[in-house]
């Protein structure tokens, strides 16, 4: 029984190492991308903003989005306000001037205040927006003054229906804030490297520019409104579906969201629990089976390293062999986002990250189907 248990564990470590070889190649494949600031843009957009208690950061991140290197009469901005609890309405009224704001209680009954709303937020500003190319960006992100024209050039040269774009974290210190970061930026490495290959599993709502008409041509989010996260990868699945050349990933630090990483371990539990749990509903169910063989494999990771051994120290050792397998893949994966990123200094932090990423990952898996979070001070179920 042992040996067919370990020839599992082997078959999948082979795929993880095949998985991970094929991201590898999807992000070498996509083209770096460097922002011309001489070039004078023609293309008009429509800049979406769904907040919900952000006062912390809504500030910020409005000066950032109204700041931008690209001609203002191109660009109207939207900030939808979703039943803020807080004073971020006020703050948002103070750029009444530059902006355009939604406050989404005008439009929604009072008993929707206690639902995640962001779909119908972004569904209510694309439905007044005057433009037929949306840019949507997060609350408590702010961007570079070059983030708009790296977006709209790169739309300019591939003319994809769906494209989304890098994300990074200001923290950088302590080894929880280097987890945070080698996580982040492995997922952006997986969010590029798949659309490389034209399997896309992931995408950035802090970060999505899309055609108003392919929204409206997948009925935008009919299917899985009732999801409360997940309005960047079923909209760009959906939108995959129907076209499979239609999605980009603008590779270029000038396009990134920038963005504060979770504070507290708690958060980052809720967040991570959020993020897994639209896992099951996701449109392209080939995604689905990825996403469920990398998790089986994270998992026997964890039980030969830490539970299994209890039992036998056959199982430990074994362990150790898987994870040096995952690290010997995962450092050639590491190698070319870390210099993408300017921070090949984390490379050093590369076994303890493993080693966390392989608990926290088996872990989240179960959260995610029994777990409750909470986002933006609402308590929300799976």
């Amino acid at each position: 029984m042992i040996i067919v248990y370990f020839f599992c564990c082997l078959i999948l470590a082979i795929s993880y190492i095949g998985l991970i070889h094929f991201y590898v190649k999807g992000w070498l494949k996509t083209p770096h991308q460097n922002t011309n600031k001489i070039v004078q843009e023609t293309l008009p957009l429509s800049v979406i903003v769904s907040v919900r208690n952000e006062s912390k950061s809504i500030r910020r991140c409005i000066e950032s989005i109204i700041a931008q290197q690209y001609p203002s009469r191109l660009m109207e901005v939207i900030v939808v306000n979703d039943f803020s609890t807080d004073d971020t309405l006020d703050i948002i009224k103070e750029y009444s001037s530059s902006i355009r704001y939604i406050n989404l209680s005008d439009h929604l009954p009072k008993e929707r205040e206690n639902f995640a709303n962001k779909k119908q937020a972004i569904t209510e500003a694309i439905e007044q927006a005057s433009h037929s190319l949306i840019l949507c960006g997060d609350g408590d992100c702010f961007y570079g003054d070059l983030w708009v024209a790296s977006m709209i050039q790169y739309y300019e040269k591939y003319h994809k229906k769906f494209i989304t774009g890098p994300i990074d974290f200001i923290d950088s210190k302590g080894i929880w804030q280097n987890f945070l970061h080698m996580d982040l930026i492995a997922m952006n490495g997986v969010t590029a490297g798949s659309i490389g290959q034209k399997k896309p599993v992931m995408a950035s709502g802090a970060n999505m520019l899309f055609e108003k008409e392919a929204f409206l041509q997948v009925n935008g989010y009919t299917g899985n409104e009732h999801i409360a996260s997940g309005d960047d990868i079923f909209l760009m699945q959906k939108i995959f579906m129907k076209d499979k050349n239609a999605i980009g990933f603008v590779k270029n630090r000038n396009a990134m969201a920038l963005t504060r990483g979770p504070q507290t371990i708690s958060e980052f539990i809720h967040q991570r629990i959020r993020w897994t749990s639209k896992s099951g509903e996701m449109v392209d169910k080939q995604v689905w089976w990825v996403l469920l063989f990398n998790y089986f494999f994270y998992l026997t990771c964890f039980l030969n390293l830490f539970v299994l051994p209890c039992l036998d120290w056959v199982y430990l050792g074994f362990g150790i062999m898987l994870l040096g397998l995952k690290i010997l893949i995962d450092s050639l994966f590491f190698k070319n986002l870390l210099a993408f990123y300017s921070k090949s200094s984390l490379f050093k932090w590369i076994l303890p990250l493993e080693i966390l990423h392989i608990i926290y990952v088996s872990l989240m898996g179960v959260l995610a189907i029994f777990g409750q979070y909470k986002w933006k001070g609402r308590s929300l179920k799976k």
